[in-house]
């Protein structure tokens, strides 16, 4: 049996050496072929000329946004003098202060306040009167929803909804004549920033600041939208009295002043 297992084992192995070239290390490895889609990615040198250029740029460029800041704040600081030296010289261009020189005490303001429609449709027919220029003439015609002012307890804060509000007007220039509709939905909430009371009308002051407007407005000329949005007249800071169940407000280029009623509890939002 011993010759026929040295046969068996002779066989086995000259297979795995006919794998081995002659002269070579059986445990040995032949190297790999080089993958032709490996490549070195180029790198591109860095230029310290076009990347000092790059950073003056960058620091003029922020050295003239800080400037025009600047000037911006120097300019309305100086407006804010002019404004102020001009009140107190009783030359600044504001409106006659006609509000009632009675008053309600301030307590009586928080509630909820309904604005007479002819109020505001009134200074929306001034704006277009005055962005339509001379000779054409704006004239109300109709108007509907409620314009509601409710001052929270504490008078820090107003917001105003517009229900349905919706007013008709007819423009004309000599025999030219066009419908103009306007119709606002949503509402603003403004901060009363200082409020001063007395019994002078003079001396009852309010400062108001709008700071929310969630308001939807659309303008129409002959039934077709216009697409530009609508400058809506705001809650301006002024002078207020309350007299005989009336809330007045008028803003210092007010010749007019807003007339307000108390809302009823079906008008209330």
């Amino acid at each position: 049996m011993k010759p026929l297992a040295l046969a068996l084992t002779a066989s086995l192995c000259l297979p795995l050496a006919a794998q081995t070239k002659q002269g070579e290390d059986p445990g040995e490895q032949a190297p790999r072929p080089s993958s032709p889609l490996t490549k070195e990615i180029p790198r591109e040198k860095t230029d310290p000329e076009k990347a000092s250029r790059a950073l003056e740029r960058a620091q003029r460029l922020q050295a003239e946004k800080l400037s025009a800041r600047e000037a911006r704040l120097a300019e309305a600081r100086r407006k804010a003098r002019a404004k102020a030296e001009a009140i107190k010289k009783g030359t600044l261009d504001v409106a006659k202060l006609v509000v009632p020189s009675e008053s309600a005490p301030d307590k009586e303001l928080p509630g909820t306040w309904i604005l007479e429609s002819e109020s505001l449709g009134r200074s929306l027919t001034e704006q277009f009167q005055k962005a339509a220029g001379r000779g054409m003439a704006f004239s109300l015609d109709k108007l509907t929803g409620d314009y509601l002012a409710e001052i929270n307890s504490d008078k820090s804060k107003i917001i105003v909804h517009w229900k349905d509000w919706k007013m008709e007007s007819v423009a004309k220039r000599d025999d030219f004549k066009v419908a103009l509709a306007v119709s606002v939905t949503g509402k603003q909430e403004y901060t009363i920033v200082k409020l001063t009371s007395g019994k002078t009308p003079e001396s009852r002051k309010i400062l108001l600041e709008l700071s929310k407007d969630e308001t939807k407005s659309q303008s129409f000329f002959q039934g077709a939208r216009i697409r530009s949005k609508v400058d809506l007249p705001a809650l301006a800071s002024g002078h207020w009295s309350i007299n005989e169940g009336i809330l007045h407000l008028q803003g210092i280029k007010q010749k007019v002043p807003w007339k307000f009623k108390r809302a009823t509890k079906e008008q209330e939002p």
